[in-house]
């Protein structure tokens, strides 16, 4: 799975400020990033009478318009997709996923928090990996002033991307297949060694792959 941390926060707390400096930031460092966006509502993304909406109105389950520089794909969703879902349908080719909301999610999760909003918060300390914030709060997490990039930044390259091993996500049927810590380093140990006896593999950094049962 590509490592991902999640921004959260109450409504105008600043997240997507935060977010869009963190991807500058990233890039900046060379680092392959991917944003995600989580709605409350259906965001309608297709326009009504575009050959894609067309497309959608006839039955097609997925959509994808493949441009020279762009590639969209419109996909259907029978209930809301979890975070792992999510994170699957983007691939591998991504170094992080920032990711504004999930705060449900068992993801690495950043508040952001401005004390003119409240004093509660929308998790718990326990449930955060550091804060981001106006002024000190009494948490034993590491806190961050918003105009703090660099520090963010180096907080998430060394505690959420240089500490990940071996990982494996599986997906069965469109759903993913929770398997424990254990199961999964065996499982992705074991691909890569596989992988690695083959030719001009070179350095492996991720593998993708998807089995189809003719059965």
């Amino acid at each position: 799975m590509i490592p991902a941390v999640a921004i959260v926060g109450k409504s105008k707390s600043g997240k997507t400020t935060a977010i869009e400096k963190l991807i500058a930031e990233f890039k900046s460092r060379g680092f392959r990033v991917a944003a995600v966006k989580h709605a409350h509502q259906t965001v309608e993304l297709d326009i009504p009478g575009k050959d894609t909406a067309r497309f959608a109105q006839a039955g097609s389950d997925a959509c994808v318009v493949s441009s020279p520089s762009r590639l969209t794909v419109f996909k259907n969703a029978g209930s809301e997709p979890s975070v792992e879902e999510v994170l699957s349908s983007l691939g591998n080719e991504y170094d992080i996923v920032i990711i504004e909301g999930f705060k449900r999610s068992k993801l690495p999760r950043i508040e952001v928090y401005r004390s003119e909003l409240g004093k509660d918060m929308v998790c718990a300390p326990e449930e955060l990996a550091a804060i981001i914030t106006d002024k000190t709060l009494p948490f034993d997490l590491p806190q961050f002033r918003s105009d703090n990039v660099k520090g963010i930044a180096d907080f998430v390259e060394r505690e959420m991307l240089n500490n990940i091993g071996s990982d494996i996500a599986i997906f069965a049927n469109g759903k993913q297949v929770f398997m424990k810590p254990f199961v999964k380093e065996i499982i992705a140990n074991a691909v890569l060694a596989m992988i690695g006896t083959l030719k001009n593999t070179g350095i492996i950094k991720n593998v993708s792959i998807s089995i189809r049962n003719k059965r």
